[in-house]
C-alpha cells in the first residue's frame, strides 16, 4: 500500500515509472539519516571557544551564536545556487534536442570552456574578490539561463563557454569566501568540518529536490521553464550575496605588505 508521501509524488509526476520513484524516496531517506547522524555526532571541538586578531575570548554561547548565523547564512545562499545549477542539469539535453541542434558540439565546447578558464579563475578570484566572483558568478548563470531561450545555434554555443566559466566559480568562489570567511571571523578550525559536511548532505538534497521541481516547472511551462526557474533562484542568491562581506587570497595580502 502507497503511503502519503509516495501518493503525493505520483500525483505530481504522474509520469514517472515506479523505480524511479522508489528511488528518489530511498535516496531522500538516506540524506535525513545522514543528517540527523551529522546532527547527533558533532565532534565535541566544536564546543571550544576561538579568538580573534588576539582579542579577549568570547563566551561560548557569544561564539556559537555568531557561527550558526555565520554558516546559515552561507548554507542558505549555497543551497539555492546548487538548486538553481542542478534543475538546469537535469534538462539541458531535453531542451536541446527540442532544438535540434548539435548537442554533443555544445556540451563539448562547455567542457572545454571549462578545462580552458580552470587555471586562471582559481587565482583571479582571490585578487578580484571572492564576493564580487560570487556575484559575477550569479550574473553570468542568469545570462545563461536567458541565452537557453534562443534557438541559434551561436547563441547557444556562447552559453556553453559562459557556462565553462561559470561552473569554475561555482566550485572555488563560494566555498573559498566561506573558508576565509570562517578565519576572519575568528572560529575555530574544527568547525570547519561541520560546516563542509552540510554542504555536502545540501548539495545531495537540492539534486533530489531540483529532479522534482524541474519535472514540475517543464510540465507547467514546458522544456525551458527549468531554465526559468534557475533564473528566479539565482537573482535571490545573488540578492542574498550583497550582503556578504568581502574577502581576498592571501596570497594578494602578502604581496600587498611586501611592497
Amino acid at each position: 500500500m502507497a503511503n502519503p508521501i509516495q501518493l503525493f509524488l505520483r500525483s505530481s509526476l504522474p509520469d514517472w515509472p515506479e523505480w524511479a520513484m522508489d528511488l528518489l524516496i530511498g535516496m531522500a531517506g538516506a540524506l535525513i539519516v545522514t543528517y540527523i547522524f551529522s546532527i547527533f555526532f558533532t565532534p565535541d571541538d566544536e564546543v571550544a571557544s576561538g579568538t580573534k586578531d588576539g582579542k579577549k575570548e568570547e563566551t561560548d554561547g557569544e561564539l556559537h551564536k555568531k557561527f550558526h548565523i555565520f554558516r546559515r547564512k552561507y548554507l542558505i545562499v549555497y543551497l539555492i545556487i546548487m538548486l538553481a545549477d542542478w534543475m538546469q542539469g537535469t534538462h539541458m539535453y531535453t531542451l536541446y534536442l527540442s532544438y535540434n541542434v548539435n548537442i554533443s558540439a555544445l556540451f563539448l565546447t562547455g567542457f572545454l570552456s571549462g578545462a580552458i578558464f580552470a587555471p586562471f579563475l582559481g587565482s583571479a578570484v582571490d585578487k578580484f574578490g571572492r564576493k564580487k566572483s560570487c556575484i559575477v558568478y550569479c550574473i553570468l548563470e542568469i545570462i545563461i539561463n536567458i541565452l537557453e531561450h534562443v534557438h541559434d545555434f551561436r547563441i547557444l554555443l556562447l552559453g556553453r563557454v559562459l557556462g565553462g566559466i561559470s561552473t569554475n566559480l561555482l566550485f572555488s568562489a563560494f566555498e573559498s569566501w566561506m573558508t576565509t570567511q570562517h578565519r576572519q571571523n575568528g572560529f575555530p578550525e574544527s568547525w570547519l568540518q561541520r560546516t563542509y559536511a552540510e554542504t555536502s548532505i545540501g548539495n545531495g538534497a537540492m539534486a533530489v529536490l531540483a529532479g522534482i521541481v524541474a519535472q514540475l516547472l517543464e510540465d507547467k511551462l514546458g522544456q525551458i521553464g527549468p531554465f526559468q526557474g534557475a533564473v528566479a533562484l539565482t537573482v535571490l542568491a545573488l540578492i542574498l550575496i550583497l550582503g556578504w562581506e568581502e574577502n581576498y587570497g592571501e596570497a594578494t595580502k602578502g604581496e600587498s605588505s611586501s611592497l
